[in-house]
């Protein structure tokens, strides 16, 4: 779970920071939602079965976030790492919509 929202918080951010409407930031961020279960090998029942869990548990919740917030710093940090060693120019990144310029 903590893989799984540490990647659904990543993937959130970039929508937000990408993606000005908001009807197409939800769809958007539903099919990355998708594909982060999918990664993981969770289906979206399981998911939600497990998060009303944790809503339900909220001391336990703090205790999920506290990892999770762990967890990005250390992917953070990486980054971190990896940009200031890396010698190669950096590519711009590609806007998240690209794919779905068609769709419109």
């Amino acid at each position: 779970m903590v893989q799984i929202l540490a990647d659904v918080h990543i993937a959130e951010s970039r929508i937000e920071t990408h993606v000005l409407y908001p009807d197409t930031a939800l769809m958007v961020f539903n099919k990355e939602q998708q594909q982060i279960l999918a990664e993981h090998g969770v289906t979206q029942e399981d998911f939600r079965r497990t998060y009303r869990y944790y809503l339900s548990n909220l001391a336990q919740m703090d205790k999920l976030y506290e990892i999770i917030l762990d967890t990005l710093s250390v992917r953070e940090a990486k980054l971190r790492a990896t940009d200031t060693t890396n010698a190669a120019p950096r590519q711009p990144p590609v806007p998240i919509l690209e794919g779905m310029k068609q769709a419109y």
